[in-house]
């Protein structure tokens, strides 16, 4: 599993385009010096994975917003959650978990 695992947010209100756009992921990448080839965005709308996607980071779903699971998954999720314990649960078996094997 991941050595360091950061949370940390921006919203639209810390860039010049809020999402879809990826300035707020890259925002928050900025903020914890992070890489966007090794994070992923847990995030539970379609903008969330768009924005992701957008920025070159793993988007990750968790259906606690009310989203279709489909809809995510078309927005560019690489994974789909019921929500954040169900992530929690399978985090060896998951995005995190990939980056962290590929190293």
């Amino acid at each position: 599993m991941p050595q360091t695992v950061v949370i940390t947010g921006a919203g639209a209100d810390d860039v010049d385009s809020g999402k879809p756009a990826p300035d707020p992921v890259h925002q928050a990448l900025a903020l914890v010096d992070g890489d966007a080839a090794t994070s992923v965005f847990v995030g539970d709308t379609v903008w969330d994975m768009k924005a992701a996607a957008r920025a070159g980071v793993r988007p990750v779903g968790v259906l606690a917003g009310g989203i279709p699971r489909a809809d995510l998954e078309e927005a560019g999720a690489v994974a789909v959650y019921d929500n954040p314990a169900a992530l929690l649960a399978a985090l060896d078996d998951s995005p995190v978990a990939e980056l962290e094997r590929r190293g």
